[in-house]
């Protein structure tokens, strides 16, 4: 196994790594048996068969367990596409797949998928309230409020991931010419992270099927791609 900088992980870094996994593992089957409300700490351990105050070192707030499982998520989708720089196809056809599997596994997962994309919806507003409302609209710190921002944890760093991802493609497809040059590959990708997460909400919500999801999502692609003047 190795790290993120691509070096072999020592045996305590391995058995923090599985401890972690069971305790995520464990609170996630909990949440679909139960409810995420419902559900206990004191559950969690006795599921994982790990103290409580291990459960917390790895896991200090009860949120932290949905947006570890959307990291959960993303790492499932880079094992199984790779990176974006290895996609083959129109940038249209690779975005469809790439929002198609986060449907899929959603929807088979959808009582917890529901709070996981709402949680990590909301971190993505507050990491922008904090940029926006700590340092100012243009970046700036705040006079009347100089406090720091808030960092986030590495788990809401997988928040960020999607819209690289997007972003990724909308680049290739602008190096092919399937994009407008002018276009700004970060207010797309912003953009259409949006559209697939309100999209995704919606459905989830109305308990629509993953067909369903995939079509709405398609009728949107199709208005983005094309526009709306005539």
């Amino acid at each position: 196994m190795l790290s993120a900088e691509n070096h072999p992980l020592g045996r305590r870094e391995r058995k923090k790594l599985a401890t972690r996994r069971r305790i995520l593992e464990a609170a996630l089957e909990l949440f679909e048996e139960k409810g995420y409300e419902a559900t206990t700490v004191e559950e969690i351990a006795q599921r994982a068969d790990v103290a409580k105050g291990t459960v917390f070192n790895y896991f200090p707030q009860k949120r932290a367990f949905l947006l570890a499982a959307y990291g959960a998520w993303v790492d499932l989708l880079l094992d199984r596409f790779g990176p974006v720089e290895r996609w083959k196809g129109p940038v249209r056809s690779q975005l469809e797949r790439l929002f198609g599997f986060l449907v899929e596994l959603s929807v088979a997962h959808r009582p917890i998928a529901r709070l996981v994309v709402f949680e990590n919806m909301k971190v993505a507003h507050e990491r922008m309230t904090d940029w926006y409302g700590v340092r100012g609209a243009e970046g700036k710190a705040d006079e009347a409020d100089p406090g720091p921002v808030v960092e986030c944890r590495s788990d809401a760093g997988a928040v960020r991931v999607m819209e690289s991802m997007i972003q990724a493609l909308l680049e290739k497809g602008q190096a092919k010419g399937e994009i407008r040059p002018e276009v700004d590959p970060v207010q797309g990708a912003s953009l259409l992270a949006a559209v697939v997460f309100h999209t995704l909400v919606g459905g989830l919500v109305g308990n629509a099927s993953s067909r369903e999801i995939k079509a709405t999502l398609a009728s949107k692609l199709d208005i983005i791609f094309t526009g709306l003047a005539p």
